[in-house]
């Protein structure tokens, strides 16, 4: 990702008061995050996301197995509630 399409992200995050909270880490080192849902500058409702940052920022180094099963079913919203350290 290019330092322009940094720069528009961090712009438009501070604009449409999209609020990250961190969730969690894996063994692997990625960090989930939710977004919960907001009103936007508009005034349209913005569904809840959640999303995870890869330990590996590069997107051809990414494998298949990076993100555990249990984080990938919360990410996918077949688990409700992020995974502890005890799983």
């Amino acid at each position: 990702m290019g330092w322009s399409q940094n720069l528009f992200r961090v712009l438009w995050r501070a604009l449409s008061k999209e609020v990250k909270e961190q969730v969690g880490t894996d063994r692997f080192g990625n960090k989930y995050y939710y977004i919960p849902e907001y009103k936007n500058w508009r005034g349209q409702t913005i569904r809840e996301k959640r999303i995870v940052e890869s330990a590996n920022k590069r997107e051809i180094d990414y494998e298949v197995g990076d993100i555990p099963t249990e984080w990938e079913a919360w990410i996918r919203k077949t688990r409700k509630t992020p995974p502890t350290m005890e799983n």
